[in-house]
């Protein structure tokens, strides 16, 4: 007979089976019992909330970090018939009134919320008001300062459960070690949780770190080699441009994606890329997140990552079809020690984060004592430029005063324009009697847009433009010229993110920064940086274990395809005589004291890659192994 799960994942989904752990996962929720699920990067999470929730009567709150993952999925979930909508800073009042109500009045079976927003009294009041089946927890490692993307607001999510008693939670990530799952349980107050952990080994991917000072030829030569569609990944806005143009100089179609791109360049790019008219992606760490394109066949990172939990995400985005795929990572000689020192300068010191706060107070005219419980657009480039200050300081003081909980900066946001009449009836019909250039307009709009009088509506500057038989240019100065004569409000869209003070805010003097907060936030980025580096520099283990095994993974066997593997291989087929040879030497010198891999492989009068080789061959033979802290002794016998 067919479970319930299934049913559900048939009528609404079109599968017929689930991925493994999933319907473990399913049946854990659909019971009503806290859960924790880790899945790797196309390991199917979405689908271990969604199909309990369609099982269980009410609606879902479910609590995601990015707006792009809340948009896709709820997007997603429209295209199958069911209700889903996002509450996000670049709503209105009334939309967000609207969707709450959906919510309250049955009308809405999935409700998107970021953490920040979650923390608005209206929200909180609204949700008492709901009947809640669920409550998913997306991306849950940001509830962890031992996570990548600690975002203070997770740690008050676990409010709701005075709001909502008995109503299940399951927590969701792709990217947890085991401090951070431990600190997941407890900062949710899980009741005695299920925890569900798919190996994080992806036998198809295959992972590589090459040494190489020529990326671009060796580029050229990962593309040409493997074929099809891929993602190369930068560190920064400007190379995205430069690295398309010089793959696309070399006959490979590629364009750049970034964060400072329109929301329609960006759309317009994602989309050639997933229909396969583009073959590359150049692109930050700001694209992949909610994109799901099964036949990637390559992932190649130019620059070195922050994270291996970043590195595991991005890289995880290639051979989701299950087919073979390659994560390449690039390393120049000096990439290391580069990205050592650019993690050390992120976190600023007390002084400068408080300048940064006189100068945020002062740009939003916000007196001690006040506050911004609603978020507002925060143009941070041009903040930066009006107090010249360097904008990657400044973004990141911003970051330790949010981790401060002295504001909230949302990620940037599509916000399309909108316009709101405040002039009516005779007051505006005097006004387009002594200007009659702004007539045409203004009757456009009255004919084009209902409720344009009470709220705040969105418009499409296009449509307007043609329906005048004029362009955009004229529009956007004619908009702007009745907002400064206080006949409409105009807000241009834009993509800036989001900025607030949930709290009264203080005055700079009595602004309170703990050091050991500071001091702290910059050993936890140094050892996530030491993690990644250790990774380039590491020719001894297998990539993929030294991968899961970061995740807390033991029992992970050796892949045989990286890098590492096949200079395994190679050193297996070594002179026996010769290696016996090296063996023994090599011992000596590790019962002489304990030395690292590239001090022994560099013993004076002997060739550096043979001893090499023979060290791979007795560390894998158990004769040797390679410790923690990357130094090289004898095993203890049991």
């Amino acid at each position: 007979m067919e479970s319930a799960q299934i049913s559900v994942l048939k009528k609404y989904w079109g599968y017929e089976s689930f991925r493994p752990l999933q319907e473990a996962i399913i049946r854990s929720v659909a019971g009503g019992r806290d859960t924790v699920a880790l899945l790797p990067t196309g390991g199917g999470k979405s689908l271990c909330f969604q199909v309990p929730a369609m099982m269980r009567s009410g609606v879902c709150i479910v609590i995601s970090p990015l707006i792009a993952l809340m948009r896709d999925q709820t997007d997603n979930l429209k295209k199958r018939g069911i209700k889903a909508a996002a509450v996000t800073s670049a709503m209105t009042r009334r939309e967000i009134d609207i969707t709450l109500d959906n919510a309250v009045y049955g009308d809405l079976k999935f409700l998107y919320l970021s953490p920040e927003r979650l923390q608005s009294e209206l929200i909180k009041v609204r949700i008492q008001k709901m009947k809640v089946g669920l409550i998913a927890v997306d991306e849950a490692h940001c509830i962890s300062q031992w996570g990548h993307d600690f975002r203070p607001a997770y740690r008050r999510i676990a409010e709701l459960r005075e709001i909502l008693p008995g109503v299940p939670f399951i927590a969701l990530t792709a990217t947890a070690t085991p401090a951070v799952v431990t600190d997941i349980r407890e900062q949710l107050e899980l009741e005695d949780p299920s925890v569900f952990q798919k190996s994080f080994t992806r036998d198809n991917l295959i992972y590589v770190v090459l040494k190489e000072n020529n990326k671009l030829y060796r580029l050229l030569n990962i593309i040409k080699r493997t074929g099809g569609s891929g993602i190369v990944y930068v560190g920064a806005r400007k190379e995205t441009v430069r690295q398309a143009n010089l793959l696309r100089a070399n006959s490979i179609s590629a364009l750049p994606y970034h964060a400072g791109m329109t929301h329609d360049e960006r759309t317009r790019t994602q989309e050639a890329w997933i229909a396969g008219k583009v073959q590359v992606v150049v692109a930050t760490n700001a694209f992949g997140m909610g994109i799901d394109k099964p036949d990637v066949r390559f992932v190649v990172h130019l620059s070195v990552p922050q994270s291996i939990e970043a590195y595991f995400q991005e890289a995880g985005r290639g051979g989701r079809d299950g087919k073979k795929a390659y994560a390449v990572l690039l390393a120049a000689d000096t990439d290391c020690e580069d990205v050592r020192r650019r993690v050390s300068e992120q976190v600023p010191d007390d002084r400068e984060i408080k300048r940064v706060y006189r100068a945020l107070c002062n740009h939003l005219q916000l007196a001690a004592g006040s506050r911004i419980s609603e978020p507002i657009p925060f143009n941070l480039e041009a903040f930066a430029k009006k107090y010249s200050f360097r904008p990657l300081k400044t973004y990141h003081a911003l970051k330790m005063l949010e981790m401060a909980e002295t504001i909230t900066l949302s990620e940037a946001v599509h916000s399309p324009s909108r316009i709101k009449m405040l002039l009516r009836d005779k007051a505006l019909y005097n006004f387009e009697v002594t200007n009659p250039q702004f007539t045409p307009l203004i009757q456009t709009l009255l004919r084009s847009y209902e409720g344009i009088f009470d709220q705040a509506v969105r418009i499409r500057e296009n449509i307007i433009a043609d329906r005048l038989g004029k362009g955009n240019d004229h529009l956007h100065k004619q908009l702007k010229q009745l907002g400064k004569l206080r006949v409409l409000e105009y807000q241009r869209q834009n993509n800036l993110p989001y900025i607030s003070f949930p709290e009264h805010r203080p005055s700079h003097r009595d602004l309170k920064l703990k050091n050991s907060l500071l001091s702290e936030h910059r050993d936890r980025l140094l050892k996530m940086v030491g993690a990644v580096t250790d990774y380039v520099d590491n020719d001894l283990v297998c990539r993929s274990i030294q991968l899961v095994q970061y995740f807390g993974e033991r029992d992970a066997k050796p892949c045989g395809a990286c890098d590492v593997c096949l200079a395994k291989k190679r050193a297996a087929a070594a002179d026996v005589p010769e290696r016996e040879i090296l063996s023994a030497v090599l011992e000596e010198k590790v019962r002489g004291g304990e030395h690292s891999p590239e001090v022994l492989c560099k013993i004076p009068g002997h060739n550096p890659a043979q001893l090499t080789a023979v060290l791979y061959w007795m560390t894998d033979s158990g004769v040797l192994e390679v410790r923690e802290d990357n130094t090289v002794g004898i095993p203890e016998k049991e």
